[in-house]
């Protein structure tokens, strides 16, 4: 993956990690009680998570992919039914960025296995 594209995928993690600290800070341990306790973990794990996703890339990167991944599909998949299907919407506009680094994070993981694939076949 291009450095560039690493330094992207790093902000953006790391702007959910700072978001979810802020939330954490203000509002104490699972702060998200507006939500079921499973919407409360899954959003407080994203403190931890995220950062890594962050790491990883740089370390790890197929991990980092994965996770990233998995992350931003749940995520939006979440933040999605919060807003759209429970009825929160103050929601709309974080739903609109998280899409947009979404589509960013599998965009960049579409060309990070096409890229492995292509280095496995040329080996």
């Amino acid at each position: 993956m291009p450095s560039i594209a690493k330094i992207i995928w790093t902000v953006g993690f790391l702007i959910g990690t700072t978001t979810h600290s802020f939330d954490i800070a203000l509002g104490g341990w699972l702060p998200y009680d507006f939500r079921p306790m499973p919407f409360n973990v899954y959003w407080t794990s994203l403190v931890f998570l995220d950062p890594l996703a962050a790491l990883l890339i740089w370390l790890r990167e197929r991990w980092g992919v994965v996770l990233g991944v998995v992350i931003m599909a749940s995520n939006v998949m979440v933040n999605g039914y919060t807003a759209f299907i429970a009825g929160y919407d103050e929601f709309y506009f974080s739903f609109a960025l998280q899409s947009a680094f979404a589509a960013f994070v599998f965009f960049a993981a579409s060309e990070h296995w096409r890229g492995s694939r292509t280095q496995s076949e040329a080996s």
